[in-house]
């Protein structure tokens, strides 16, 4: 973990600061030093179906959801939303200057009985990082 869903309104799909978003938030993840690097995942969808606000064909919107996996603390989890939020907040500053811009950001934690894995991807990271 963490898992990354990140929906983007087609409006903004090819502004650079979006071009630049996915890389980003792996990234900001990464660097808060909680998340294990095969545990990163990132996915990046454009959402051509969607209305915002009063529907103004300009509106746009930029949704992330962090699911993490549970047991890390209020305060771990908070850092790590901090750290994410405030990097993409930054990188979206001049978007949001050029354009009418709803961010939203949320940290999800997953339920750790009902959540199922079957990953091998940390040993093959290991594998990797070795040779």
């Amino acid at each position: 973990m963490p898992h990354a869903w990140i929906e983007v309104s087609a409006n903004i799909a090819d502004e650079p600061e979006i071009r630049q978003l996915k890389e980003l938030v792996y990234e900001a993840a990464l660097e808060t030093g909680i998340f294990p690097l095969g545990g990163v995942r990132v996915r990046f969808q454009v959402i051509n179906d969607y209305l915002v606000g009063d529907r103004h064909p300009d509106n746009a919107f930029v949704h992330i959801v962090l699911r993490i996996g549970a047991g890390r603390d209020l305060v771990t989890r908070k850092r790590a939303a901090d750290a994410v939020f405030e990097r993409v907040c930054a990188l979206l500053k001049p978007l949001n200057a050029r354009a009418p811009l709803a961010v939203a950001f949320e940290v999800q934690e997953m339920s750790e009985e009902l959540n199922y894995k079957f990953n091998n991807l940390h040993e093959h990271i290991k594998k990797r990082s070795a040779a």
